[in-house]
Parts: structure tokens; C-alpha cells; sequence
């Protein structure tokens, strides 16, 4: 069980730093952007035609992209003030017990967001300036919480594995045994 949630571990965390990465040169496009809207309203009293348009759905993929990573690395707010005072099976039915309900909001998220995709898709809908369709980030959204869940399912999954072999180590959560390596996704 723990080689293939390792092995699991492993492949998610090669397609959120993926998505991470895609979303950090997207900062730097958005970036780029917001540099030439100033400089050409300031120099050229001339504003970038579609740039609300643009930031809108960059906006999209910055802040959906890399969410399953940050939870990958637990840089997220957490009530840490509770479960570091918990050891043994008590940290492991809390965690258990956050993760299912991180699960759950997740995936009420992600059938939210897929319904809404679908009306997307059928109807129509895009930006008022451009024209750019909305249905791409939408689709984007119920990609990442997708994504999301599957890495709050993996944790969920090594958290109970950690409960029932209260002794055993973790690379997921940082929790090294004897002969557990820590360093993350080699």
C-alpha cells in the first residue's frame, strides 16, 4: 500500500508542478501586460484594447493552477495549532477527519463547476470586449479541483494507512520513519 501511494505521490506531484509552472509564466505574461497597459497609457495615451478581458481569464489560470500543489506541500492554512499537539492515531483521525471534508467541499466544487461548463459550452457566453469564450476557464477550474481532489484523496489515503500502522512513516506528510528519504518528488 505505501509504495503504491508513493508511486501516486510521485506522478501527481510531476503534473502539479507542471500546472504550477505553467501558472508562474502565466504571472509573468500577466505581468508583461500590466507593464505595457501603463507604459502605453502613460507614453502613448493609448490603452491596450481587451486587457480587463485578458486579466479576467488569466486571473483564472493563476489562481486555479496551482492550488493542488500548495496543498501538495501543505502551504495552505491549516489548524496546525491543534493537530501538532495531537500524536499517534489521534493526528491521524484528525487529519482524516479535515481531509474528508476538504474532499467533500472539493468535489460539490468540481460538480459545480463542471454544471456550470456544461451551460457554458451549450450557451455560449464571452467576455464583452474580445469576445474570448468563457468556457475555457470554467473548464480550467473543474480541472484544477479535480486535481485538487485527487491530492486531497492521496492524503486521505496515507493519513488512514498511517492510523491503522501508527509507526510507520511518510514522505506525503513529512513524517520520517528510520528509513524514510523526505526530500519531496525526487
Amino acid at each position: 500500500m505505501r509504495s503504491l501511494i508513493e508511486q501516486a505521490d510521485r506522478a501527481l506531484g510531476r503534473v502539479e508542478r507542471l500546472a504550477a509552472l505553467v501558472a508562474g509564466i502565466l504571472i509573468l505574461a500577466l505581468m508583461a501586460l500590466v507593464c505595457a497597459e501603463v507604459l502605453g497609457r502613460g507614453i502613448l495615451n493609448h490603452a491596450i484594447r481587451g486587457s480587463i478581458d485578458i486579466v479576467e481569464q488569466l486571473m483564472v489560470a493563476l489562481v486555479t493552477l496551482g492550488v493542488s500543489y500548495c496543498q501538495s506541500h501543505f502551504g495552505n492554512v491549516r489548524m496546525t495549532l491543534v493537530s501538532d499537539r495531537l500524536k499517534g492515531r489521534a493526528k491521524w483521525a484528525g487529519e482524516i477527519f479535515a481531509l474528508s471534508v476538504a474532499l467533500f467541499v472539493t468535489v460539490v466544487l468540481a460538480k459545480g463547476s463542471w454544471l456550470n461548463f456544461q451551460r457554458a459550452w451549450g450557451n455560449g457566453g464571452d467576455t464583452p470586449e474580445l469576445g474570448i469564450p468563457l468556457w475555457p476557464g470554467i473548464l480550467l477550474v473543474t480541472l484544477s479541483l479535480a486535481l485538487l481532489a485527487l491530492r486531497l484523496a492521496l492524503q486521505w489515503a496515507e493519513a488512514l494507512r498511517l492510523m491503522l500502522r501508527n509507526g510507520d512513516g511518510s514522505r506525503i506528510f513529512g513524517h520520517p520513519a528510520d528509513a524514510i528519504e523526505t526530500t519531496p518528488y525526487e
